[in-house]
């Protein structure tokens, strides 16, 4: 397991050190620039098993040689397997509906940590420091608010709207606790737009990258711009290009979209 740690940090481009606040930043900064949010991986695995999470060496081969990241219970499951291999007490947490993020505590205090979101928290949040916390990144306004002892809400909004809203349960949970959750994000009905959709989000810098089907939104502190691609080697190209995800994993994605329904090319 040593040596799939070390091959995940020099991916990451960080080398082992001991667990402190700013090494677990660094950790995430490096993570969301360099490991992608994405569906087509997610498509493959539903084909294993209605509640297939890949084990933590699967996950960093793939991420090696097919470019895969994950969406947020691959990316957020296999990130606190990471930081529990470098010596961080970690643990899930369900944020609902739909998505679980992880809880890392740090010389006796909380952290919020999400990597699986694909949204700029390039941070960890201290959640119970104060009752609201704003972040700002890429168009997009993240507001952290406290409910209650063990609730909080997390509100992303685009030009002030909000365009998701999520309710963290700030309790601490094992993989075991989730079994049902990842099912849910598996279900194969049109009612579950994440199987029915492409997504891929990976920020680079000051550029974050935002794909959705066939339109990709190249996002800037300043201004948003947007690519149409009208066919099929245009679309592999760029997202090759901007993900690094091998051309298979494109291939298989849109059969599996095709036998649904949904036609891209």
């Amino acid at each position: 397991m040593e040596q799939v740690v070390e091959t995940y940090l020099k991916h990451l481009r960080l080398k082992w050190e001991r667990p402190s606040l700013n090494y677990l930043q660094r950790l995430i900064q490096h993570q969301l620039s360099l490991v992608p949010y994405e569906s087509f991986s997610k498509f493959h695995y539903f084909s294993l098993a209605p509640d297939y999470i890949p084990p933590f060496p699967l996950f960093v081969q793939n991420l090696l040689d097919k470019g895969w990241g994950g969406t947020c219970f691959t990316l957020n499951m296999n990130f606190a397997r990471l930081l529990s291999e470098l010596g961080f007490e970690c643990s899930l947490v369900r944020v609902e509906p739909g998505h679980i993020a992880i809880m890392v505590e740090v010389a006796g205090k909380k952290y919020y940590v999400d990597v699986g979101y694909g949204s700029p928290i390039m941070k960890p949040i201290e959640l119970e420091a104060k009752p609201q916390h704003i972040m700002h990144g890429f168009g997009e306004e993240i507001i952290f608010t406290k409910l209650s002892a063990d609730t909080y809400e997390i509100d992303r909004r685009s030009n002030g709207k909000t365009f998701v809203k999520k309710q963290i349960n700030w309790v601490p949970l094992a993989e075991s606790d989730i079994t049902e959750d990842i099912r849910s994000s598996y279900l194969d009905n049109d009612d579950n737009i994440t199987m029915r959709r492409i997504t891929a989000v990976r920020f680079n810098g000051h550029q974050c990258f935002y794909l959705r089907n066939r339109s990709m939104k190249v996002m800037t502190f300043r201004n948003i711009s947007e690519i149409k691609m009208t066919n099929f080697d245009r679309w592999a190209k760029l997202i090759q290009e901007v993900y690094q995800i091998e051309t298979n994993s494109l291939s298989g994605t849109l059969d599996f979209l095709e036998e649904r329904g949904v036609k891209l090319f």
